[in-house]
């Protein structure tokens, strides 16, 4: 497929059913802002960004053209970047060209890393000039990204030095500014371009269709699902058309027979359904031909009010946005990144997505209505110099944009990240701000500025490394701030450092001083929760395909309705869950109590259990912590993709703790691509004491 000569334009359409808005289509927003460049405030409606018909801003370079506008995801390109000064150039004047790269999960998913070494391999460079004057082209910037072309003679205004670069873009659809700088002589400063030309990458076709609707629903009620085109790289199919068969599990359901895709519908849409029978029902589909996979959920079905929501979010992803989009040239110092160390890039640039700071939050949250179908979501931008207050204002500004209660519910968080006991912090409020490991090196000092700031928080431990000698635990502050930690995210399968993915990395064992069941053993009452991670601007992404690399993870929250005082009480109240990607329903109660429950009992406990998977159910297990002993008291191996039981511990002795964890089998076994595929989930536990 060729290249095509005219930029992409998405649109996207509303529809209105029973007086609500459906999200049909992903409208992309604006491209980022220029490198040392203010940050736009937040439009006031950001789900208008991804629901109205908008052409995003070309935002075209003065100086500095390309040879395309737009180019298919992850194809083999030769893109030429063509410089006309409007003076004459200097001896050693030039151009530098960023490339947007990146390293460990994500490095082959964006651009080829550029080199000069090799004519023939991937991401070679060269430049020539108009003159025929020779140009000294190197590699430079601390992750390898950056083309710079210097002029071995002076170059004339009018004339052209042209930059060439081969091959593969990134696999990340959606529009990326060509950052460049430019100095007109050796002894003269770089200057970044005041705006840049933009380079959109488009889908590739749909390899599996999804399809999203509410966790809990009332027999009778209509209520809306979306189908969605995904690509083999987690992008929304934009360019998906044709017919989907509808049916449902519920021989009582109204669906429509069809949901015809047309080219306006831009990958994804909405249809209403009613589900009439009590109990676990599903939307199943079918493509025409049958050739692509579908991705489902289940939804549980009762008559009467829904007391308690089961909602789905991410709550840990990455955006430039949180660097205001500054690119790898410089900061608002005037300091060059190019001549820093790696330290100093570290602390300068970690606040971005820091593989290049090329997403942005709006077209993340966008992603995460549209393609990942969650219920709520928060940016936690990494903390940093580059996340003054002026971006962290942006960033909420943006957040609150997409706040609409009862359909999508957003916070402000941060991620505070010293050596290895990285936290994500989260607000209700906007009064909360921004800490950062230099000035707080330790949790105990985190802790204590948090406490001296006074607003509403938590502190959701995020385990990464699974090192001997982590001390994630072994701090002795009050556990006031972290009722919830991050048991599952993309450290559970970064295949730059294992070969696998690892559900239950973070999980046991018992004695490992990062695990959960250490922290619970040595009596943190701490629930759970699961996350992306993700640095692609795909929030809810899960290795659905060889070529998404991210291992999703997902929180699952029960809530008596979507809006922020309901998720922020359910999180600290530990009614959580965590997936690792997948929307499984999981619900676990003793004698009343939910997930997350502290009581005491006078008898044995019984536990009631409900759990409908994302594919087969191959274990399903209730795991019992007394006398400092690990057990499963309980388990069932259902023959189905969903179970629904009862169960009275009769070895209860005294104070206990217990959890769910459940295991679907695996969705394609004996795959060569290492990231297993055989989901799981775990509850909150219980905690509980004999009267």
């Amino acid at each position: 497929m060729q290249p095509s000569s005219q930029p992409l334009t998405l649109t996207a359409r509303i529809a209105c059913l029973g007086g609500a808005m459906s999200l049909i289509g992903a409208g992309m927003p604006a491209a980022p802002a220029p490198v040392a460049a203010p940050i736009p405030n937040a439009q006031k409606d950001g789900f208008a960004q991804c629901l109205t018909s908008a052409s995003p801003d070309a935002h075209p370079g003065r100086q500095l053209t390309v040879n395309m506008t737009s180019a298919p995801a992850a194809s083999l390109q030769t893109l030429r970047y063509d410089y006309r000064p409007d003076a004459a150039q200097g001896d050693g004047a030039g151009i530098r060209i960023e490339i947007p790269v990146a390293y460990a999960e994500t490095e082959s998913l964006l651009f080829s890393p550029p080199q000069t070494a090799e004519p023939q391999g991937l991401g070679y460079a060269w430049a020539t000039t108009s003159t025929g004057a020779k140009v000294d082209v190197t590699i430079t910037g601390v992750l390898g990204g950056i083309i710079q072309a210097t002029l071995a003679a002076p170059l004339a205004a009018g004339e052209t030095l042209s930059v060439f670069y081969r091959g593969r873009v990134r696999s990340v659809a959606g529009k990326v500014d060509i950052r460049y700088a430019t100095k007109a002589a050796g002894d003269a400063k770089w200057q970044v371009a005041p705006r840049f030309p933009a380079l959109d990458i488009e889908p590739a076709r749909a390899r599996f269709l999804a399809v999203h609707f509410p966790s809990d629903v009332v027999a009778g009620q209509p209520f809306e699902a979306a189908i969605v085109a995904i690509d083999r790289f987690g992008n929304l199919a934009t360019g998906y058309t044709g017919s989907v068969r509808l049916s449902s599990t519920d021989p009582k359901a109204r669906i429509a027979a069809t949901a015809e895709f047309t080219a306006r519908d831009h990958g994804r849409v909405v249809v209403p359904v009613t589900f009439n029978t009590n109990g676990f029902q599903k939307i199943e589909a079918a493509a025409q031909g049958g050739k692509l996979p579908v991705r489902y959920k289940y939804a549980w079905v009762q008559h009467g009010e829904i007391k308690q929501h089961h909602l789905f979010g991410d709550l840990h992803f990455h955006t430039g946005s949180g660097a205001a989009n500054q690119g790898l040239f410089t900061v608002d110092s005037g300091q060059d990144l190019n001549t820093t160390g790696t330290n100093t890039f570290k602390e300068l640039n970690l606040a971005g997505d820091h593989r290049a700071n090329f997403t942005n939050a709006v077209s993340a949250y966008c992603y995460a209505l549209n393609a990942s179908g969650l219920d709520f979501a928060s940016t936690s931008e990494h903390a940093s110099r580059l996340l003054t207050d002026h971006v962290w204002q942006a960033s909420q500004d943006i957040s609150d944009s997409f706040y609409r209660p009862g359909r999508f519910s957003t916070f402000y968080g941060f991620e505070w990240t010293p050596e290895l006991n990285h936290y994500i912090v989260m607000y209700k409020d906007r009064a909360g701000k921004p800490f950062d490991h230099i000035q707080y090196p330790d949790y105990p000092a985190l802790h204590g500025a948090l406490k001296r700031q006074g607003a509403p928080v938590l502190t959701m431990p995020h385990v990464s490394w699974p090192f001997p000698n982590h001390d994630i635990w072994q701090d002795e502050v009050s556990n006031e701030y972290r009722p919830i930690g991050e048991m599952y995210s993309l450290w559970n399968g970064r295949h730059l450092v294992q070969p696998d993915d690892e559900p239950q990395l973070f999980e046991t064992p018992a004695d490992a001083q990062w695990s959960y069941q250490y922290a619970w053993k040595k009596g943190f009452r701490i629930g759970v929760t699961g996350a992306s991670d993700n640095h692609l601007g795909q929030p809810g992404a899960n290795n659905d395909t060889i070529d998404i690399r991210h291992s999703g993870g997902l929180a699952g929250v029960v809530a008596p309705r979507n809006d922020r005082d309901a998720i922020w009480n359910a999180l600290g109240q530990r009614t959580a869950y965590a997936t690792t990607g997948t929307q499984i329903y999981l619900d676990f109660s003793s004698g009343g109590h939910p997930m997350g429950s502290e009581y005491t009992t006078g008898g044995k406990p019984g536990f009631a259990v409900r759990v409908a998977g994302t594919n087969k159910l191959a274990l399903v297990e209730i795991v019992r912590l007394q006398n400092g002993e690990y057990q499963t008291v309980y388990q069932v191996r259902p023959d189905g993709e969903t179970s629904i039981f009862e169960f009275t511990d009769n070895g209860f002795q005294g104070d206990a703790m217990y959890y769910l964890r459940v295991r679907q089998v695996e969705e394609y076994p004996g795959r060569l691509y290492s990231h297993s595929t055989a989901d799981m989930a775990w509850s909150s536990p219980i905690w509980i004491s004999r009267n």
